[in-house]
């Protein structure tokens, strides 16, 4: 009761204009409660369902207004906001009562809606559809990919092979977001395994922005030459980053800079090589023929001999015939060696690397051809290859200095959520100089500065409570922060001695 007479007491000692400041600062402060109180108060809005048509927007509006939840539409109304504590529980709610947020395509139970009497033509013609609707949603899975819309082209099968058209396929996606050569590569491939007879450079993939990220027809896979690149880069990066390991744990940090190009060759080879070795040769097989055959009088009638002449004759009328045949099969040491050359093999690697030679920073002189010999060992220089390594010292520019204060670093990274007590601690000080300077105002005597005590305080009884309570308040908050009170003070004296002098 003693504080609301203390300040009845101050308000009525205010002049006209200080009670309009004073009342107008309180709408001020009571308008910005409000705000503020609203803005906390009102629900934060994420989105429920977005790329929407009109049937499906008017169920889920329905769906909402029947549950009396609150919504927003963005978009042109192709986009339903809800609140964001909310979305997991009225997603599950419509999704209940079977009403979806995207367009879902038909998959395989497009086959279950035939009868008896289809044509063959309506059987393909569903087959496709089906096969296009399931890849749709197979790729609507992907975390980089909206809704996705399948095209397949399959030709009639030709009765010769060479006359036989290629399967194409085309794919429109809605990207939810950067879509990198990886995730090219995945639609692709994912969508030539499914479809028979499909390659993966016949297929084409595009975006709804009307970029083409992989054209049908191009030789090659998709993202060749892309993965060729990414594959040099992280190579270069990798061999960069090792010497500069090296480097920093031998020099210190920041006295080096390393740049690596390497040429891979990408080319797949296949070398197939077989070996004989004559000095293993070993008998397999033998086969001895030792005929002979003698005789008397007329030779028997027929062929006989290798070349087919008759038997020879002697002078005396008789004959004789002898047959010696030999035969060996050797078996040879034969070693079949069959090799494949993956892709990447390193065909020139070159380094170049700056040290800092210490004229700036006042660190000792690297010696460049020790550091030369190790990078050298560190990467594997071939100079067979064709490999180069430079080495050069420059000088490197004195590093910034870091403060030291831990605190001051806090400081720094704070957020604004941190700032908020310092903000408030910083209005009520406003405000008790507020109250000071209009007391001081609207006071009838001298303000003494000398001695800050309860007694030099105006406003009536010296012995007032409130007074005294007050007087202690504003010594505490003169102890926790001086310079702030040094700074208020010295503005009222310099705005009593214009008074003064006025």
């Amino acid at each position: 009761m003693a504080i609301v007479n203390s300040l009845r007491r101050m308000f009525s000692e205010l002049t006209i204009a200080q009670r309009a400041g004073v009342a107008a600062a309180g709408i001020v402060v009571l308008l910005a409660a409000v705000a503020f109180v609203s803005w906390v108060s009102t629900p934060s809005y994420t989105v429920l369902y977005s790329n929407i048509d009109e049937a499906q927007l008017a169920q889920v509006i329905d769906a909402l207004e029947a549950d009396s939840v609150p919504y927003k539409l963005e978009a042109g109304g192709r986009r339903v906001l809800v609140p964001r504590n909310q979305v997991y529980k009225v997603r599950a709610s419509l999704a209940s009562s079977g009403i979806q947020g995207a367009v879902v395509p038909k998959g395989y139970e497009l086959l279950d809606e035939q009868g008896l009497s289809v044509s063959d033509f309506r059987q393909r013609v569903d087959y496709q559809r089906a096969l296009e609707g399931e890849l749709a949603r197979t790729l609507g899975a992907l975390e980089t990919v909206r809704s996705a819309t399948v095209r397949l082209v399959i030709p009639e099968e030709a009765l010769f092979a060479e006359n036989q058209k290629p399967v194409q396929a085309s794919v429109l996606i809605d990207p939810a977001g950067p879509v990198s050569q990886g995730d090219v590569d995945a639609i692709t491939y994912l969508v030539a395994s499914s479809v028979e007879g499909l390659e993966p450079d016949q297929v084409t993939v595009a975006t709804t922005d009307g970029e083409v990220l992989a054209a049908a027809g191009v030789e090659g896979s998709p993202g060749v030459g892309n993965s060729q690149l990414r594959m040099t880069r992280e190579f270069e990066t990798t061999v960069a980053g090792d010497v500069q390991a090296m480097l920093a744990s031998l020099l210190g940090p920041g006295r080096s800079s390393v740049v690596v190009r390497a040429v891979l060759n990408f080319d797949e080879k296949t070398v197939e090589a077989e070996t004989y070795t004559p000095e293993s040769a070993t008998p397999l097989r033998e086969q001895l023929i030792d005929e002979t055959m003698t005789g008397a009088g007329a030779p028997a009638v027929g062929t006989v001999g290798v070349d087919g002449s008759p038997l020879p004759a002697n002078g005396d009328g008789s004959y004789e015939y002898r047959r010696n045949e030999q035969t060996r099969e050797y078996g040879i040491d034969r070693v079949v060696t069959r090799s494949i050359q993956a892709p990447g093999t390193i065909e020139r690697l070159s380094v170049a690397v700056v040290v800092d030679d210490g004229s700036l920073t006042g660190s000792p002189a690297p010696d460049t051809a020790e550091i030369e010999n190790l990078v050298a060992a560190a990467i594997g220089l071939d100079p067979a290859r064709g490999d180069t390594i430079e080495v050069s010292a420059a000088a490197f520019p004195t590093p910034a200095v870091e403060t030291a204060d831990p605190q001051a670093a806090d400081a720094q990274s704070s957020s604004i959520m941190d700032l908020i007590p310092n903000v408030a601690g910083a209005l009520v000080l406003l405000l008790v100089g507020l109250a000071l300077f209009l007391q001081s105002r609207g006071g009838k005597h001298e303000v003494q500065v000398a001695a800050w005590s309860p007694d030099a305080l105006p406003g009536g009884d010296q012995n007032d409570l409130a007074l005294d309570d007050m007087a202690t308040d504003v010594l505490a908050l003169v102890d926790r922060q001086p310079e702030e009170i040094a700074t208020l003070l010295r503005s009222w004296l310099a705005d009593n001695r214009e008074t003064v002098r006025s």
